[in-house]
């Protein structure tokens, strides 16, 4: 429950005061949802100047001369916290008393008591300073052969000046599935876009908590392609808390394993996926993300470390099933560990507390309340054996925004926590810390087999790449293929589904490969033996284009230029001269192949060919040209010299 004003201000108050009772209500898992007959209704604080407090109960389904019987029981451990809840058949340590249930407490069905800590007095429990204990109340109906029972954790405060604070980090790790879909429309994960808001709001109504965060920037993309006026304003709000409140962890532009990508050999992927993820947080909250942390999934291995920390990542967080040995004890309130590398590098790990944790988990499900969790903080900070406590708190995605707001509210008014942020919490670590000789081991699950999925990319990549050298850089088009094939990474989608992004690359491609087109059958008259072939390609995009002519002959033409021609197309009509050089007369033909410009011209985007008719007389054919006029020259100048004499004979 949200404290009300007044009893922040109580709270606030107390810090002065040499002794504080705090009272948390909650019902033990296996039996809140038999609780009918009575309820806590409000949280109360009480001083040293006031050794009492108030009980304010809801009442159900009780008659008047109904009894409540009230009392405490043994001092708690965290051992023995939540298991003390347990049984129901709880009977007092030392005191306890009984009221007897007026007609007026019925009809309003509430009930206001005021319980003195002083065993001397009228409505007493028993309780001391430094301790935690079971506050029982008990129903008894007049027809009821057992009384239902209600408990809770009684906190009892000493001086806060005589308490080593916990130190305290909250951290969140959202994964989402990519907004992208494989037909290249964009469907936002709500339930997601519900966790952001209501980690939004809570954080907005909460001013002085600070956290560490790891989101999707995929989603972050998704927001900002959305016409929903709700996201447009979450994003607003996401960036004004990166300046304040939100300490950003670097993630993958769509939830990937990094140990998935080491064992096919293309950790170079996620590593690009990484960076894809740091220019999208960039764009849309106008803050550098903190490479030098990141979450890791249960099937990482120390190889899987030492990869991440060649791409910058110093500190791990991950969850205590994933380490063995289990850390003792101590590491409860220290809970920073290193591991070590096979080629010696040191690397330290951040190891989640299960059982603080938990009571997130529980409050979340309606199976416990916050009030577990601040007595089991309690106990940490009444631990005097321990100087320094750190603890790390991960919020559950799942978790509403009023039960966030109980959260930060309740706990940044708690006088025994220090809430620092995640990179704070570790430098005072790190200064308190001896260097842990256990030799730990990550025990790790089954990454997901992608082995498919690599050879795909690869792929794809090189298509979207010669794509790219066809309209030229940059397009939006282009991004938009490659934001698809980072989004086939994403490990939400089994290997069919990640083929379907691969499908619509290739179909975006052919759509571009079709707008190139030259009218068949194209013949050309050579009438000389070094000429300039026109040849005529169409481009039907609305865009300039960069193509490659490759020339091809049956051996009675040459190219004096090569036989790569590269050739900048206008929209519409291009007329292209194409150097050539003629070695005989008769017809030829040539092959023309339009690709892409790359080095491999990886893509055809058309074919043609050119018949060629030369009319030219070869050398050869000219020397006997000569000849025969030099002949008949000759035989006309012989022929009127033989009339000639024949004339003057007759004469």
């Amino acid at each position: 429950m949200v404290l009300n004003g007044f009893i922040k201000k109580c709270l606030y108050a107390s810090l002065f005061l040499s002794t504080i009772f705090v009272l948390f209500s909650n019902t033990p898992a296996n039996a809140q949802n038999e609780i009918k007959q009575v309820s806590l209704i409000e949280q109360p604080v009480w001083s040293k100047t006031n050794d009492s407090f108030k009980l304010r109960l809801s009442i159900n389904d009780l008659q008047e001369g109904d009894l409540l019987e009230i009392f405490t029981l043994e001092k708690l451990d965290r051992n023995s916290l939540t298991e003390s809840f347990e049984s129901t058949n709880s009977e007092p340590e030392i005191t306890s008393f009984q009221l007897s249930l007026t007609q007026e407490q019925i009809k309003t069905k509430e009930i206001n008591i005021e319980v003195n800590t002083d065993r001397s007095s009228e409505n007493s429990v028993f309780s001391e300073p430094g301790t935690v204990r079971p506050l029982v109340i008990k129903s008894f109906k007049s027809n009821q052969e057992n009384p239902e029972t209600l408990m809770f954790p009684l906190i009892h405060l000493l001086e806060s000046e005589k308490i080593n604070t916990v130190s305290l980090s909250f951290i969140a790790e959202i994964t989402a599935a990519p907004p992208l879909q494989h037909d290249g429309t964009y469907v936002l994960d709500r339930e997601v876009v519900n966790q952001l808001t209501n980690l939004v709001e809570a954080l907005k109504n909460n001013p002085e908590i600070n956290m560490s965060v790891s989101l999707p920037p995929a989603t972050l993309s998704g927001l900002s392609q959305s016409i929903n006026p709700k996201d447009e304003i979450l994003l607003l709000d996401l960036k004004r808390l990166a300046e304040t409140q939100l300490h950003l962890i670097s993630s993958p532009f769509v939830t990937s394993d990094p140990e998935s990508w080491r064992l096919i050999n293309r950790f170079d992927t996620y590593n690009d996926l990484l960076t894809k993820g740091d220019l999208q947080i960039n764009n849309h909250l106008q803050i550098e993300p903190d490479r030098t942390f990141s979450f890791i999934s249960n099937s990482a291995v120390i190889e899987t470390l030492e990869a991440l920390n060649k791409v910058g990542i110093k500190t791990f967080i991950t969850e205590l099933s994933h380490i063995d040995p289990k850390p003792g004890k101590e590491k409860e309130v220290n809970p920073l560990i290193t591991m070590r590398g096979e080629n010696g590098n040191i690397f330290k790990v951040l190891v989640l507390d299960k059982k603080i944790n938990s009571y997130l988990t529980q409050l979340t499900n309606k199976k416990s309340n916050i009030h577990f969790l601040l007595a089991d903080l309690s106990l940490l900070a009444l631990d005097e054996t321990r100087k320094e406590k750190h603890i790390i708190i991960k919020i559950p995605n799942d978790m509403s925004e009023n039960i966030l707001n109980q959260v930060f509210t309740t706990i940044k008014n708690f006088p025994y926590l220090d809430i620092k942020p995640l990179p704070s919490l570790i430098d005072h670590i790190e200064q308190d810390q001896e260097m842990d000789k256990t030799k730990y081991i990550l025990w790790n699950k089954s990454p997901q087999d992608i082995s498919s999925r690599g050879p795909n990319q690869n792929l794809a990549k090189a298509a979207i790449n010669a794509y790219s050298e066809v309209i030229g850089k940059p397009h939006p088009n282009t991004s938009f293929l490659y934001e698809l094939l980072d989004t086939s990474s994403a490990h939400e989608l089994n290997e069919n589904e990640a083929s379907k992004y691969f499908t619509k690359i290739y179909e975006e491609i052919v759509s571009v490969i079709d707008g190139f087109t030259s009218p068949q059958n194209q013949n050309v008259r050579l009438t000389s033996r070094k000429a300039e072939l026109p040849f005529t390609l169409q481009n039907n995009l609305n865009h300039e284009a960069n193509v490659v002519l490759i020339l091809q002959s049956d051996g009675r033409i040459s190219f004096p230029e090569g036989q790569t021609l590269e050739v900048k197309l206008n929209p519409g009509i291009n007329k292209i001269k194409i150097p050539v050089s003629s070695r005989t007369s008769g017809d030829s033909q040539i092959r023309i192949g339009i690709r892409s410009p790359d080095k491999e011209h990886l893509l055809q985007l058309d074919s043609n060919s050119l018949l060629i008719r030369t009319t030219r007389l070869s050398g050869v054919g000219i020397l006997l040209f000569v000849g025969a006029v030099f002949f008949l020259a000759f035989w006309w100048w012989r022929s009127r010299r033989l009339r000639s004499i024949h004339r003057q004979e007759e004469i």
